[in-house]
């Protein structure tokens, strides 16, 4: 608006009449007008902690909510899936599953497609923990910035599939590694929440150093990793602190210790709802009661074996480590641990 039409109108008047005769005529403001242009944001709620937690349950337990769609650990979706071609969490093999073909098609016309080999390429060097400096301050290195820009954009075309093949408003995502929620935090039309997991280090330690065969992959045995107790601590250590970090850079975060999603499933998944912007009445939240979760089948690209399990699950929590753990590691553990474990309420 001209000097003249500040100096001789009552502007105010002016904005207050034009609200009235678009109200009267059915036409919608500037503001709107733009935002109905705009496609909507696909919002992923990124499950972060330390392996071991229990994200592979609380993932699906989350994904039961109406509007929130659960998908694994998309973050490993590239060797796990694309390479491997091992089990989605209906039990089809992956590049067999009518859901998954549909997103690879949203995203990148077929994940046959050179696209999709990119994307698995970049994935390889972009995502290690190592390059953390460089995720924050890419500028450090101009052939990392603009792998890292390409990176994203072929992301956020996977998760805006998502979001439009399932019809879901929140994408559930339980990749854990802060590396990779560091790379999803600058993708450009992706609102991104992080939901902070914990868990006891003693039974992280002690659930880490179980033998067990993963029932995903078909072609070959492949043993679940292993860590010793030590070397299980420092990584439950760096990972929260590295989750600590994050939440200094963007507040959009919120602390939930997976003891509470087994011991108060209903008030802790409200609390993961309203947190993700999409809150749930009781209605619901009807597949969870105090002792048991009803799990459907899940479209789960990664994760724990738990994945393939369907119908009533019983809630309790696993503290086999009070009994099972040795004298010395628990030692160990408790003491490298204290602060944080003092910190959630643990000590």
């Amino acid at each position: 608006m001209s000097k003249w039409a500040y100096a001789h109108c009552d502007v105010r008047r002016m904005t207050v009449v034009g609200t009235w005769v678009r109200s009267c005529y059915g036409v919608p403001s500037p503001s709107a007008a733009r935002a109905r242009r705009s496609p909507p944001m696909a919002r992923v709620l990124y499950i972060g902690g330390c392996t071991r937690s229990g994200s592979t349950l609380v993932d699906r337990m989350i994904g039961q909510i109406p509007g929130y769609l659960s998908t694994g650990e998309l973050g490993l979706l590239t060797t796990h899936s694309l390479v491997e071609n091992r089990l989605c969490g209906c039990g089809a093999r992956f590049w067999d599953c009518a859901f998954w073909r549909a997103v690879g098609d949203r995203a990148f016309g077929g994940w046959d497609r050179s696209e999709a080999a990119e994307l698995i390429d970049l994935h390889s060097h972009l995502t290690r923990h190592r390059q953390l400096a460089l995720l924050l301050m890419p500028r450090l290195r101009p052939s990392f910035a603009r792998d890292l820009v390409r990176y994203r954009s072929l992301l956020g075309r996977m998760y805006d599939a998502l979001h439009t093949v399932s019809g879901a408003e929140v994408i559930v995502d339980s990749t854990k590694a802060p590396a990779y929620a560091f790379a999803l935090r600058g993708i450009p039309g992706i609102d991104l929440r992080v939901v902070h997991l914990v868990r006891d280090s003693r039974g992280t330690a002690y659930s880490s150093t179980k033998r067990q065969i993963m029932r995903d992959s078909v072609d070959r045995v492949v043993w679940k990793h292993r860590y010793p107790p030590l070397l299980i601590t420092l990584r439950w250590i760096v990972y929260h602190l590295l989750f600590d970090g994050l939440r200094l850079l963007d507040g959009r975060q919120t602390v939930i210790r997976y003891e509470d999603v087994i011991g108060s499933s209903r008030e802790t998944l409200a609390r993961i709802a309203g947190f993700a912007g999409r809150p749930v009445d009781e209605s619901g939240l009807a597949f969870a009661t105090p002792s048991t979760v009803h799990l459907g089948i899940d479209h789960t690209a990664v994760g724990n074996d738990m994945r393939f399990d369907h119908g009533d699950i019983e809630l309790r929590e696993d503290d086999e480590w009070r009994r099972s753990l040795g004298r010395w590691s628990r030692r160990v553990v408790t003491v490298m641990s204290w602060p944080l474990l003092r910190r959630w309420g643990y000590a």
